[in-house]
């Protein structure tokens, strides 16, 4: 029979675990926004033989489960840190296993081939005559990149970047398979403890949900603002101004 009493009670314990499930989120949005500008890059090169390696290396992150890179990291942790310790004639202690850091690392790895197809889609749906015009105004190509190219592939990029950012977030859940309490991890924990599964994965439900919605918003909100330029009419307002 489901408790009300139990369900509402397990929103206390969860709500104050959001603040490491948004910091799982971000962190990793920005690791793998950072390694998908690289990538993508790489896997633009004029070199064929760069081009065709980092292909491979993409195609490989996307091919593996995150959760198998949450397993891999979680149990190479000790060790890594242990032969890095050692270089600086330190010794490491498990008790302070950065499990955390390396679950980023382990999101934002699996994420970052995604970002970079995203990154050149915005760059090949930019029209080819945007950088002729800037060469036949004069402008440099890193003045054309950052003034007219960038700008416009950020446009294009938004709802991409929004649909990743909020998978991303959900798959912040999987962590709590490495003991990171995260939401799910603490929701887990709470319905151990109370032996009320019901009640309190519900109540995660939830959560997830409103602060997926909040964040749909908000991405929506960003993409109609910085797309206003772009409609019909906005170049002939602008222009009358």
């Amino acid at each position: 029979m489901f408790d009300q009493s139990t369900f509402f009670q397990s929103f206390i314990p969860i709500i104050r675990a959001m603040p490491t499930t948004l910091i799982l989120t971000v962190a990793s949005i920005a690791l793998a926004l950072t390694g998908g500008i690289i990538l993508s890059l790489l896997l633009t090169c004029p070199l064929k033989i760069i081009r065709t390696i980092f292909k491979i290396v993409a195609s490989f992150l996307k091919g593996i489960p995150i959760l198998v890179f949450l397993y891999v990291f979680n149990t190479s942790i000790d060790g890594v840190m242990a032969k890095l310790y050692s270089l600086f004639n330190l010794t490491y202690s498990n008790r302070n296993t950065p499990t955390l850091q390396f679950a980023i690392f382990a999101l934002s790895l699996s994420y970052t081939p995604y970002l970079a197809d995203m990154i050149i889609s915005a760059y090949n749906a930019v029209p080819r005559g945007q950088s002729e015009a800037c060469t036949a105004f004069g402008f440099t190509k890193g003045q054309a990149m950052l003034h007219i190219i960038i700008p416009q592939m950020i446009v294009v990029a938004i709802p991409n970047f929004g649909n990743h950012f909020v998978n991303l977030l959900k798959a912040t859940s999987l962590t709590c398979m490495v003991t990171i309490m995260e939401m799910m991890g603490t929701a887990r924990n709470f319905a151990t403890m109370n032996q009320k599964f019901l009640e309190a994965y519900t109540a995660c439900a939830l959560i997830y949900w409103i602060v997926f919605e909040l964040f749909e918003q908000f991405f929506g909100f960003i993409e109609r603002r910085s797309g206003r330029y772009l409609q019909p009419g906005a170049l002939k307002v602008r222009a009358r101004t």
